[in-house]
């Protein structure tokens, strides 16, 4: 822009200089002028050509009685260049300084894998379109930054005890519920009510079990804990439902309220429509901006979400533009897609992706030797490699890099074929021509995964692994629609890989209690331990940080010893959308659902502003 800039500056100058030198030399050449003007011209005009000066404003009126046609021609040309010029120059200065700003409006396509069930924050715990969807529509009560801390979302600010027992949160005062209604405490109180009702059947409850909530007034609440526990704003960010609405509806039948589809929530955006397909499934979402949000309202006016049954229908909708970004881009597909337009985000993701055992579907997996040895028969380094093309880590604990209680030299499985091998031999399963038996009977496992290349890639190179130990093994591979209802809340596998989100803070209790075990617990390693169960339930309730840490180094060393679950790796999480999406700056997320967080910056159309 510079350059340009300083063009026509230097084109302008010369254009003057040309007119200055033209000038005089044409008023110079009229010898006689004609009497009905002459006696009009100023002394100053001879004086001005003398001296080979510019005429002044006064003195430049009679040039037209000078000029021939000819030299009226050129003075012409030379205006209506500088003309160009200065108009040139005015964009060029405007350019220069004003920038571009965010403007109102637009729309934004988005493909989900899957399909919504309960767009309700209490239940929209294991699906990642109901987290997405429920994360615009509700809000919480606090939020995290996109350095991942904590800070007030709906509520104000807060006080803590001296004894770290009592939570004080005052709420804002500006909030309301899409329907128009005001949000008070005793919607807070509600919600929180529910969750704690089993007959609700919210996997939130265990984090606010034996949490007494109290209301001081409409925007004061309290909430009183049995002991101190450090991480305790973090589970409030669950959004708030609507009391006023949900309060005639009973627990057990939450599930069945047609809220969970056309909810009422305070956050961003608010359910405008949906569309559904012959038998019944949701095929597109729309959601509106939310004109009355109580913080900056966002720019984009619409979302429109649509859905489908797996990675290769959605990448050819994103192929034909049919959407115009995609929740999740699996690592397989991101060399297919050569739309110029679209630009893809690496986010780092506090996730591990792990084999699951439960042994009460496989009396072979109750003994520890077979699931360290199955350990060390997985190359890892593999699976990183060819199905993650190198894009992350590979881990050993639940407890990632950079978390409380990280243990670097915590109890390894490397690729280890001939200790797997003698680990197998230990638990008198005896290699008989090439095959792993006990009495005669070969030793069988079926391996169960989501629909996902990248799940299903890993686990191809895991049965290879394994039967190369002289095990058989099955695949049972499920879509991603169904996999929570034939398999994760049922608790229907032997074996599962599968992938889990810890959160921004690293407490284990929901994945790793025995209390967690069954639906709707969090916890897919169904090998209850007792010893675990009691560091987990002394860990979350020390604020003190070294012995916090010193309770996760004792819980992994003896998730290592026992090996309940084998550990894989960390992947990225890579989101993919149009360049005409703007203002996307998160580098961390906690869920998917959080690379909406800083939505409210996101824009499409622009606007020049004054520097």
């Amino acid at each position: 822009m510079n350059k340009y800039f300083q063009k026509i500056k230097n084109f302008i100058i010369f254009s003057f200089a040309q007119i200055k030198n033209l000038t005089p030399k044409l008023l110079l050449k009229i010898k006689k002028p004609r009497q009905h003007w002459q006696n009009q011209l100023d002394k100053k005009l001879t004086l001005s050509l003398t001296k080979n000066r510019l005429p002044n404003l006064r003195q430049l009126k009679y040039l037209s009685h000078v000029l021939s046609q000819e030299e009226k021609k050129i003075v012409k040309i030379f205006s209506a260049i500088i003309l160009v010029c200065l108009f040139a120059l005015g964009i060029v200065a405007y350019f220069k300084n004003t920038k571009e700003a965010p403007a109102f409006g637009g729309e934004y396509i988005e493909g989900l894998i899957g399909s919504p069930r309960y767009l309700n924050p209490l239940l929209a715990q294991t699906n990642d379109a109901d987290l997405d969807l429920a994360s615009l529509i509700f809000s919480g009560l606090f939020k995290h930054n996109q350095n991942l801390e904590i800070i007030p979302n709906i509520a104000s600010f807060y006080e803590i005890s001296s004894d770290n027992k009592v939570y004080t949160i005052y709420l804002r005062k500006n909030v309301k519920w899409h329907n128009g209604e005001n949000f008070t405490a005793n919607d807070v109180i509600f919600t929180v009510n529910m969750i704690q009702d089993p007959a609700f059947r919210s996997p939130l409850l265990p984090s606010l079990r034996g949490i007494k909530a109290e209301k001081i007034d409409d925007y004061v609440l309290k909430f009183t804990l049995l002991e101190p526990y450090a991480p305790f704003l973090e589970n409030l960010t669950f959004g708030i439902l609507p009391g006023h609405l949900w309060i005639n509806i009973p627990p057990a039948n939450a599930n069945l309220a047609e809220y969970n589809i056309k909810p009422i929530g305070t956050g961003p955006f608010q359910f405008k429509s949906l569309t559904k397909d012959k038998f019944g499934n949701i095929r597109s979402y729309v959601l509106a901006s939310n004109e009355n949000f109580y913080d900056d309202k966002s720019y984009i006016k619409k979302l429109t979400f649509k859905f489908y049954p797996d990675f290769e229908s959605a990448i050819d909708a994103l192929k034909s533009k049919e959407i115009e970004g995609l929740s999740y881009l699996p690592k397989e597909f991101q060399g297919t897609i050569k739309n110029k337009n679209l630009k893809s985000y690496s986010f780092n993701l506090p996730q591990y992706t792990a084999l699951f055992f439960n042994p009460k579907n496989n009396d072979a997996l109750k003994d520890k030797l077979v699931r360290q040895a199955l350990a060390y028969n997985i190359d890892r380094d593999k699976i990183i490699n060819e199905v993650l093309k190198g894009d992350g880590q590979k881990i050993d604990s639940p407890i990632l890099p950079g978390f409380i209680g990280f243990n670097p030299d915590i109890k390894k499985y490397n690729f280890d074929p001939a200790a797997a091998a003698e680990l197998m031999d230990q638990a008198n399963w005896k290699l008989i021509d090439d095959k792993r038996k006990n009495k005669d009977k070969q030793l069988e496992l079926t391996l169960t995964t989501v629909d996902q290349s990248e799940n299903y890639n890993a686990v191809e190179i895991i049965k290879n692994n394994w039967e190369a130990l002289g095990i058989k093994v099955n695949l049972q591979i499920i879509p991603t629609s169904q996999i929570q209802k034939e398999a994760i809340e049922p608790r229907n596998y032997q074996i599962l890989l599968y992938s889990e989100i810890i959160g921004a803070d690293p407490d284990p209790y929901p994945f790793w209690h025995s209390s967690q075990i069954s639906n709707p617990g969090l916890n897919l390693a169904v090998i209850p331990d007792r010893n675990i169960d009691q560091l987990l339930e002394e860990a979350r309730k020390t604020n003190d940080i070294e012995e916090r840490k010193l309770k996760y180094i004792q819980f992994q060393n003896i998730l290592a010893e026992n090996i309940p679950a084998i550990f894989l790796y960390n992947p990225i999480y890579t989101y993919i959308t149009s360049k005409d999406i703007k203002g996307i700056n998160l580098t961390r997320i906690i869920v998917p659902a959080d690379r909406f967080a800083e939505i409210e910056k996101w824009y499409i159309n622009t606007r020049r502003v004054w520097q």
